[in-house]
């Protein structure tokens, strides 16, 4: 509230109804309008929230995988923002890569994507290492590949753990994005 940002993001937000009742209490700003994967009961759910003041609506596409919404700013730049959750299992991440790749070529080039990848794109990105996986090449391929720029984390080298005794930690969670909006931001 005390920032006013344009748009706010949550992953796993575990809401099934995002109705105007829900979406007052969360932020309360006059000309706010939102998209929603909903949850299916306690797991998942992407919200996306804007100010209309700030950027405008143009297109949202829902993917098995992804959320993604096109926005114009106020200079009638256009660029997408997608999020959403990779697969925890490792035979349906194919699915993944061609849901995203497709995606690359739609939301060239102004794209931002953040999810949950579910899977880390070198060993370094894991607790105690791991050798290298199919997936792991296929993740580093599909960045390459679609010349995402994938920004190193500050000041800590995991975003996901276990909490256990037999602790895991890994990176899982990431921003990439597209050279044209690294220049437009």
């Amino acid at each position: 509230r005390r920032r006013q940002p344009g748009i706010v993001v949550f992953q796993e937000s575990k809401v099934e109804v995002c109705d105007k009742r829900f979406m007052k209490r969360l932020w309360e700003v006059c000309h706010r309008r939102w998209v929603c994967l909903s949850s299916i009961g306690r797991v998942g759910g992407i919200l996306v929230i804007w100010d209309e003041k700030v950027i405008s609506h143009c297109e949202t596409l829902v993917g098995e995988f992804s959320l993604s919404v096109r926005f114009r700013n106020l200079d009638n730049t256009e660029w997408w923002l997608t999020r959403g959750y990779g697969p925890n299992r490792p035979a349906r991440r194919k699915d993944l890569w061609e849901e995203l790749y497709g995606l690359s070529g739609l939301c060239s080039p102004n794209w931002c994507l953040g999810k949950d990848f579910n899977v880390v794109r070198k060993s370094s990105e894991k607790l105690n290492g791991i050798r290298t996986i199919r997936g792991m090449r296929d993740f580093d391929l599909f960045i390459k590949d679609c010349e995402l720029v994938d920004l190193p984390l500050c000041n800590t080298r995991f975003t996901w753990s276990n909490l256990q005794e037999n602790l895991v930690c890994c990176r899982l969670d990431r921003f990439l994005f597209s050279m044209g909006w690294e220049g437009f931001f």
